[in-house]
C-alpha cells in the first residue's frame, strides 16, 4: 500500500488529462471541484492505475519519481470501429433524456459519448476518450504505508467509509467493522474479498451486524460461498484502467498481488495474483439482469475510479 502523486499527459501536445495535484489541475484546466486533491492511496496490483504504471511503482522507493511512457495498446487501447454503435433515439426519450453531441451516457454496463443525433438515431462511441493515443504518466511514490494501524485505517476509508452507518474499532492487529443489517447481506462477498486483502497485510478483519442498537457477530467471511465481489453501486466509472465493462467480449480482467505485506513491496511478481475486486465486480454485474436504463454524467477522461458525489 502506497501513497502516490500522479499526472497523466497525452504525448502529442502534452495536455494533462488527469492529476491528483491541485496546482497542476488548476493550471491545466482539468480542475474538478468534486475531487479532493491529495496523495492517492492505492494497493499495488489492484489495478487502480494502468498496469504499466503499477509495475513501475512496485520497483520504486519512497521519494522516487518516474515518467512512464506508453503506446496506445499499453494504455487505453486502440480505437475499435465496432465500439461505435447506433442507438434508437426513442430509447433516450423513454428515459426522458434529450441526447446531444458530447453527452456522456452509461447504457446498461457500458460508458459512451454521443457523437451525433439525426433521423431518429443516436451515434454513440463506446471507445475510451483516450483510445488510440500515446500517453505518459509522471508518478511519485510519496510514501510506502507500513504501519498496520494506518493500513487498517486506509482499508476502512477505501472500502467502507461511504457505506451509511458503518463503524470501525481497532485493537492491535485486529479491526472490527460494524455494518448496518440493511447493508451487511449485500456486502457479504465484498467483505470476504476485503478480509483477504487485510490478511495479506497481517490484519485480522471481523464484521459485525448492528440491528436496532444491538450488535451481533456477522457470518464469518470464510463461510461465504462463491467468488468475492465488490459493489459498484456508489461509483462513477469511466472506462479506464480499472474498468469492468466487457465491451462485447473485451475482457478487462484484473488481479491483485498476493502476500503484499508491509516492507515487501519491491520485487513482487505481479503475475502471481488472485482475482481483484475490479474483476469480482464484473462477475457480479454479469449475474444481474440486463437493463436499458440510461445514466448521464459529466464528461471526463479520468483514469481513477472515484465515488460519485451526491448532489
Amino acid at each position: 500500500m502506497v501513497s502516490i502523486n500522479f499526472t497523466g499527459k497525452e504525448l502529442l501536445g502534452g495536455s494533462v488529462f488527469d492529476t491528483n495535484i491541485l496546482e497542476i489541475a488548476k493550471s491545466s484546466g482539468v480542475f474538478d471541484e468534486r475531487r479532493t486533491y491529495k496523495p492517492l492511496d492505492i494497493i499495488v496490483g489492484e489495478k487502480e492505475l494502468l498496469e504499466r504504471v503499477e509495475n513501475e511503482l512496485a520497483t520504486m522507493t519512497e521519494g522516487e519519481k518516474r515518467i512512464v511512457k506508453m503506446l496506445a495498446k499499453e494504455a487505453f487501447g486502440e480505437r475499435e470501429a465496432e465500439l461505435v454503435r447506433v442507438v434508437p433515439l426513442q430509447n433516450f426519450l423513454e428515459q426522458k433524456i434529450n441526447p446531444f453531441p458530447g453527452l456522456v451516457v452509461r447504457i446498461s454496463n457500458a460508458v459512451g459519448k454521443v457523437q451525433s443525433v439525426s433521423s431518429g438515431r443516436v451515434r454513440v462511441d463506446f471507445n475510451h476518450p483516450l483510445a488510440g493515443r500515446e500517453i505518459e504518466y509522471h508518478v511519485e511514490l510519496v510514501k510506502e504505508i507500513k504501519d498496520k494501524k494506518e493500513i487498517a485505517e486506509k482499508i476502512f476509508e477505501k472500502y467502507y467509509s461511504r457505506v451509511p452507518g458503518t463503524k470501525k474499532e481497532l485493537d492491535g492487529d485486529k479491526m472490527v467493522v460494524t455494518v448496518s443489517g440493511d447493508f451487511l447481506k449485500n456486502l457479504e462477498k465484498v467483505n470476504d474479498a476485503i478480509k483477504g486483502i487485510a490478511k495479506d497485510f497481517g490484519i485480522e478483519l471481523e464484521f459485525r451486524e448492528e440491528k436496532s442498537g444491538k450488535i451481533d457477530s456477522a457470518k464469518p467471511a470464510n463461510e461465504i460461498e462463491g467468488e468475492h465481489a465488490h459493489s459498484h453501486e456508489e461509483h462513477e466509472h469511466i472506462h479506464g484502467p480499472n474498468c469492468n465493462h466487457d465491451h462485447e467480449g473485451h475482457d478487462h480482467s484484473h488481479k491483485f498481488v498476493q502476500d503484499m505485506s508491509p516492507g515487501t513491496l519491491k520485487g513482487k511478481p505481479l503475475e502471481q495474483r488472485q482475482k481483484s475486486l475490479n474483476q469480482i465486480a464484473k462477475d457480479i454485474v454479469g449475474e444481474k439482469k440486463n437493463t436499458t436504463k440510461f445514466d448521464t454524467f459529466k464528461d471526463s477522461a479520468s483514469t481513477i475510479q472515484r465515488p460519485k458525489k451526491k448532489q
